[in-house]
């Protein structure tokens, strides 16, 4: 009893002590008998983010978001927050001018206008908040702009109401027409159109029918007012065609447009309506009901009934509407309620959860009154409301609104005793059941009598099982009570019985087993046929989900559900002996569940400590419903259920709630939803369009959204996903809010979606696009660079490794090739020198008897010359061929140093002595000079000295042009620490053509030749200079050039000598007498010219020779003058320049020249008309199959490769003068005899082709001769004569006559007379015509034409 005792006390703190009995007259609470609706409001004030509580108007634009004009601003309303337009003055042409706002219009466009007193029109982007304004500028504009409504008419005007008159506006053209007042000084309140598209005025002084085309107002009067006419205010036109008019002094007029004549009556029924109504304030609803805003309320109107209900502040109402000056009514697409107060907003959503609330005192506050707890209730079959707050039970006669106490002393209650009545339950028609601490009462309804049957347990919880035997429970266990016996049967605590005696609920099932709930311990489950119990305690998956259990119940379909304090509610599935869980995760308003029961449908309601909730099995949907929909409260008490039929009960802390589930329906009406604010870095970002674009840095982006439902908005839900982040949806329950943290570049789509507050999901969600920009490091060209610098590292690698094992295997490979090349290089030198040393043998041969012939005397001097010259080539191909020897024994280090002894100075001097004739020949001067005194011998390898300076003098002498200078300086280089001269300097400069800087580092490379082209203007092989600088550093010294272009070159020799008694054996140098060792000869052979033709009947052919090597050239010209007559030239430009003078008969020319090479030499003479026909003839000795052809294709008439015969050069030119002669008789016979053809039609040269070309055009012409022919072929007379004769062996002026008479014949044969014949070929008389005819043909002219007909006969 100790516990028991606890447990009521806890019970009795919880109701704030025990409360008094009350007698019968205590009302029944619920919404107020025959109102439209209660007067319970939600509330937003400037507390809530209003700009000012004074609301003057209202407006839902098309988007579905709320617009409040206030005294202080313009208010754009989402549910949660409000967004504050006002005049700023940083911005003044970008605000509004004044904040009074008077009145809203959304026009045709989706527009929004806002009129203000004092500001004038404004135009308001509603995306943006940019406010554009429309001032009028016009007379008394000040009270033009003092503007008090705004309404588009059907047409799109906008008409505006100002204290000066009515002002129209048409937005397309942003023009003001302007009409005044009918009365001056009388403001126009507000206007309409009605069906018939009649336009109404309402005016400070009456109402007045507008003509529009017109402008001219008509007053429509009130009857019975004589003065001033009312202050109507206000217009509504209902679905009767009956035109709702408010006034301000009159209350309400209507006019039943429909009826004419018109006339205005008066509407207030009892005289209730306020005579004061507002502006905007005239407004019906769904129903019916007109709803007016007055000075004294808000006021709904059943214009049917003529019913009036007024709602008023009220102290004890926390809901109840704020304020009397109810200054705006209006109702938006849901039916919501507006009403704009001068103390905020009310609203109120159209009631669709008709929820009825029983207090045994009537409480509209938020205080929980201890006597309106409810702990238990049943209606019994008398349709009596019975309720215990633990301490009294009230009831309710049926049909009665009033509940009355029953008496405490009918249960027992007496003096210090009292009995508390925990448990209710119907006894079919027989009266009810009541469980209290001290066991069971029945009630009597027959009788009205109370009968106790006390028990051992107390009937804290009281079920009836399908026997019909009741079961009870408290603290000591259970019992079951038979009603026919009035016997109780215990089952009380011990072993395979009930684990502890604190019981907290009995449910008999329809089993007949009896599930019995246990403080803190589970659930145990009597068997009452074998009184075995089985016991359910939490666990893992499949048990219970917490010990703490308070609440069972038992489905149609007899599955067992039991709510736990913080463990949700349990699912018991028979079949399996499993329970399963859903828990605030699952949409639970929270884990106490404190009472269960169904309904018709199937669904469980639950009652917990934050509400009611409704549970569909099926779909696992739950639905809340709280304080907010018209709950008497959100704290419900733990088993206070009941259901009769489909009418549910149930007990609070501050009364009975009761319903009917099939009436609580679900807001399904749909509604937008709407991305409201983005912030981006904590900044607030404009949403302009679609895509929000961000740089990579601005990657803390924020985004608030609002569904526009504002039935309850608070518990609208809602769930978004960024996509390219998240996978699936985020629900976000009740918040509105969505923030994101360090997002990477890249394109993403933010979307969202929402639930009312009934947890009805919008189909069509909202959804931005967002574009963050990557870093100039992160974009695509630069991530194709990188992958560029990638791939060109991974492909330099590639390379690097691929050229490691590349040079790895040429290393391989070259010293493969090395041992190879030593090998084949040792043949090859041992080739070599067999081969020089064998090429010496016949020199030898050559040069000694070509030696001994020249000493012979008997010698005439031609052929004394003739063997000079094979001499001097003998001795330079020797030369070449040392060269080439001692290149390769230096190669193979097979060369040694050979010291003689001798005077240096001396030898040296020699040396330069020997190139004295050669120089004198090029008139060079040639200086040799010493500036040291040396021992008289010293040791050094002359051989090699000799081979040295003969190499540079040659080339210096070369390349040095005529008139210029060579010195040989002597100089001594003294050792540095003996007085001993160790080493000589020899400096040999020239004033040549010098070398370009270019070809400086390679001048020492073999073979190589500074000028490597055609037509170079100097010889050489390339060795002379490798050889000089090997055999220096054999020797131990150093050679170094400079050079200047134009300036001349300096050689710099360093060599070493030697003191005698270093090699004392030495031998002895001899100096030999030394042949010239540079000759050169310019001379240039040229032919005599003539004007004319050689008088010998058989003169000889001209042949020209172009040669650069003067002794090859004057060889050949030798050799040919015996049959030819010869010219020379020593380069291609001379040979050019001849071959257009002189005409030669061929030209044999070679190929390799200064100035101007063969191949550009023959192309000259083929392609030019006065020298296309003469022959040429390369001689070279480049002899490859490549040369032949580039010659040929030049033109060359023949090619013939060095070393040549001197037989075979005879035959070819023989031939080539025979083919040129017959050529030549051929065309010659053309013109010459008389039976031969047409030259015309005959002759294959283009030269020839032309020239008659021009003497058949100009036939007739007797004034031709050689120089008219010579200007029309461009050549000089001399050269036309040359020409001419070259080819057909006749003067130009022979080949004139000769071509006329042989045209004659072709005319005199075609009929033409002889004196038509003369003139026709251009004879100035016939006769001389017939006197040369007939020296031609010897026949005259007429004679002619007679042998011709006797022919043709």
């Amino acid at each position: 009893m100790v516990r028991l005792l606890l447990l009521f006390t806890l019970l009795i703190s919880s109701g704030q002590g025990f409360p008094q009995v009350y007698q019968a007259g205590s009302k029944i609470t619920s919404q107020e008998q025959g109102q439209p609706i209660a007067n319970q409001f939600d509330h937003l004030s400037v507390r809530d983010g209003l700009s000012n509580n004074s609301v003057n108007c209202i407006l839902q634009d098309r988007e579905g978001f709320i617009w409040l004009g206030t005294s202080e601003g313009l208010n754009k309303y989402d549910g949660y927050t409000f967004t504050v337009l006002q005049h700023d003055p940083n911005h003044p042409t970008q605000s509004l001018q004044n904040n009074n706002i008077t009145g809203l219009c959304e026009d045709h466009s989706g527009r929004l206008w806002v009129v203000t007193e004092g500001g004038g029109l404004h135009e308001v982007d509603k995306k943006t908040g940019l406010v554009t304004p429309h001032l009028i500028q016009a007379g008394e504009a000040h009270k033009w702009n003092k503007q008090l409504s705004i309404y588009e008419d059907k047409g799109g005007v906008i008409w505006i109401s100002t204290f000066a008159g009515l002002a129209r506006y048409q937005p397309a053209q942003h023009q003001f027409t302007l009409y005044s007042s009918p009365q001056p000084g009388v403001p126009i309140k507000t206007v309409f159109e009605d069906n018939q598209h009649r336009f109404w005025v309402a005016t400070n002084r009456g109402l007045y029918l507008f003509d529009r085309p017109t402008g001219r107002f008509t007053p429509l009067p009130v009857p019975g007012i004589t003065g001033n006419q009312p202050t109507f205010i206000s217009f509504h036109l209902d679905a009767n065609d009956v035109l709702w008019l408010g006034t301000a002094g009159h209350s309400l007029f209507r006019l039943d447009l429909g009826r004419q004549p018109w006339q205005l009556i008066p509407y207030n029924p009892g005289g209730i309506i306020n005579p004061f109504v507002y502006m905007n304030s005239v407004h019906r609803d769904a129903k019916g009901i007109l709803w007016v805003g007055t000075t004294n309320g808000l006021q709904g109107i059943d214009t049917q009934t003529d019913h009036v209900f007024t709602y008023r502040p009220q102290a004890n109402a926390s809901r109840g509407i704020s304020s009397i000056n109810a200054q705006a009514v209006y109702h938006d697409r849901t039916g919501m309620l507006w009403v704009g107060t001068d103390n905020g907003i009310d609203r109120q959503a159209i009631t669709i959860k008709p929820f009825q609330t029983y207090q045994v005192i009537s409480n509209k506050g938020t205080a929980n009154l201890p006597e309106n707890k409810v702990v238990a209730l049943v209606k019994d079959s008398y349709d009596q409301l019975w309720v215990s707050n633990l301490h009294v039970v009230y009831r309710t006669k049926a049909g009665k609104d009033h509940f009355e106490a029953i008496p405490r002393t009918e249960f027992g209650s007496v003096g210090q005793h009292e009995n508390f009545i925990c448990a209710l339950l119907p006894n079919k028609s027989d009266g009810i059941w009541l469980g209290t601490t001290d066991g069971l009462y029945q009630f009597d309804q027959a009788t009205g009598h109370f009968h106790g049957y006390p028990s051992e347990v107390p009937a804290q919880f009281l079920d009836r099982s399908p026997s019909g035997d009741l079961w009870l429970g408290g603290e000591g266990g259970i019992a079951s009570f038979n009603p026919g016996t009035h016997q109780y049967t215990y089952y009380k605590t011990g072993p395979n019985a009930l684990p502890d005696k604190y019981v907290h609920g009995v449910m008999a099932s329809r089993t007949g087993d009896v599930w019995v709930l246990i403080e803190r311990q589970g659930i145990c489950r009597l068997h009452p046929q074998t009184g075995r119990f089985t016991r359910y305690t939490a666990g893992p998956a499949g048990q219970l989900s917490s010990n703490d259990v308070q609440s069972i119940y038992e489905d149609t379909n007899g599955v067992i559900w039991v709510g736990t304090h913080q463990g949700g509610l349990n699912r018991f599935d028979p079949r399996t002996g499993l329970f399963s869980v859903i828990s605030h995760r699952d949409g639970l308003s929270g884990n106490n569940v404190l009472g269960i029961t169904g309904d018709r449908a199937g669904h469980l309601w639950l009652s917990t400590d934050q509400g009611l909730c409704r549970f569909d099995p099926y779909s696992k949907a739950i639905r809340h419903y709280e304080l907010n929909n018209d709950l008497p409260s959100n704290d419900f008490v733990r088993n206070a259920t009941f259901r009769e039929q489909n009418q549910l009960y149930f007990g609070s802390l501050n009364g009975v709630v009761c319903f009917n589930p099939d009436s609580i329906r679900d807001d399904k009406r749909p509604f937008p939803v709407y991305i409201t604010e983005i912030n981006v870095l904590g900044k607030k970002r404009p949403l302009t369009d679609s895509v929000l674009r961000l740089n990579h840095d601005e990657n803390f982006v924020s985004f608030r959204f609002s569904a526009l439902s504002y039935n309850q908005s608070q518990q609208n839900q809602y769930a978004y996903q960024l996509v390219g982040v998240e996978e699936n949806w985020v629900q976000n329950g009740n918040s509105h809010f969505a923030n994101y943290t360090n997002l990477s570049p890249g394109h993403y789509t933010f979307r969202v979606k929402a639930a009312n507050s009934d947890g009805i999901w919008t189909s069509k969600g909202a959804s931005i696009h967002v574009l963050i920009y990557p870093p100039w490091w992160a974009t695509w060209w630069a991530y194709s660079l990188y992958a560029l610098l990638a791939g060109g590292a991974v492909w330099a690698y590639f390379r690097f490794y691929t050229n490691r094992i590349r040079q790895q295997q040429e290393l391989e490979l070259n010293r493969r090739e090395a041992e190879q090349l030593k090998s084949v290089d040792e043949l090859k030198t041992r080739l070599f020198s067999n081969i020089t040393h064998e090429f010496r043998t016949p020199l030898s041969l050559i040069i000694s008897p070509v030696e001994k012939l020249l000493q012979d005397g008997r010698l005439d001097a031609s052929t004394q010359q003739i063997l000079a010259l094979v001499q001097r080539n003998a001795d330079q191909l020797l030369r070449l061929i040392n060269q080439l020897l001692d290149l390769s024994k230096l190669e193979a280090h097979h060369m040694n140093v050979s010291l003689m002894r001798g005077e240096v100075t001396e030898f040296v001097n020699h040396l330069v002595e020997s190139f004295r004739q050669g120089a004198q020949q090029k008139n060079i001067r040639l200086i040799y000079t010493t500036s040291i005194l040396l021992p008289k011998e010293q040791l050094f390898d002359a051989d090699k000295w000799e081979k040295i300076l003969t190499n540079l003098l040659s080339n210096a002498l070369k390349f040095t042009p005529e008139g210029g200078q060579v010195t040989v300086a002597f100089e001594a280089s003294p050792a540095p620490d003996t007085q001993e001269t160790t080493s000589v300097q020899l400096r040999i400069t020239d004033s040549g053509i010098g070398i370009p800087p270019e070809n400086l580092p390679h001048i020492f490379d073999r073979f190589y030749q500074v000028d490597n082209s055609r037509t170079r203007s100097y010889e050489g092989t390339g060795i002379g200079l490798a050889l000089v600088k090997e055999l220096i550093e054999l020797l131990g010294g150093s050679i170094v050039v400079e050079s200047q272009l134009t300036i001349g070159t300096t050689f710099l020799l360093t060599l070493p000598v030697l003191p005698v008694h270093e090699k004392a054996d030495a031998p002895y140098v001899t100096l030999y007498a030394k042949k010239p060792q540079f000759v050169d000869s310019k001379a240039i052979t040229k032919p005599t010219t003539v004007d004319e033709p050689p008088v010998d009947d058989t003169p000889k052919p001209l042949v020209l020779v172009v040669e650069d090597n003067t002794e090859l050239r004057e060889f050949l010209s030798a050799e040919l003058a015996v049959s030819y007559q010869v010219m020379s030239a020593p380069n291609g430009e001379v040979g050019w320049q001849l071959a257009q003078t002189e005409l030669p008969d061929i030209v044999l020319s070679d190929l390799m020249m200064p100035q101007m090479d063969g191949y550009e030499l023959t192309h000259r003479i083929k392609n030019q008309a006065d020298t296309d026909h003469i022959a040429v003839i390369l001689l070279t000795a480049k002899a490859a199959h490549q040369s032949r052809m580039e010659g040929l294709q030049k033109g060359a008439d023949d090619y013939l490769a060095k070393p040549f015969h001197l037989d075979e050069l005879h035959a070819r030119l023989h031939n080539l003068i025979t083919r040129q002669q017959k050529l030549r008789d051929q065309y010659h016979r053309q013109l010459t005899q008389p039976d031969a053809p047409v030259p015309l039609e005959l002759t294959q040269d283009p030269f020839l082709h032309q020239i008659y070309t021009l003497l058949d055009k100009h036939l007739d012409d007797s004034t031709i001769n050689v120089d008219w022919l010579a200007n029309q072929v461009a050549m000089s007379r001399k050269t036309l004569y040359r020409k001419i004769h070259s080819l057909i062996q006749l003067a130009p002026n022979e080949l004139i006559r000769q071509y006329r008479l042989r045209k004659a014949a072709d005319l005199l044969r075609s009929g033409h007379s002889a004196a038509e014949t003369a003139y026709l070929v251009g004879f100035k008389t016939p006769s001389h015509f017939s006197i040369l005819f007939k020296e031609f043909y010897h026949k005259t002219p007429t004679e002619f034409i007679a042998h011709s007909l006797k022919s043709s006969e």
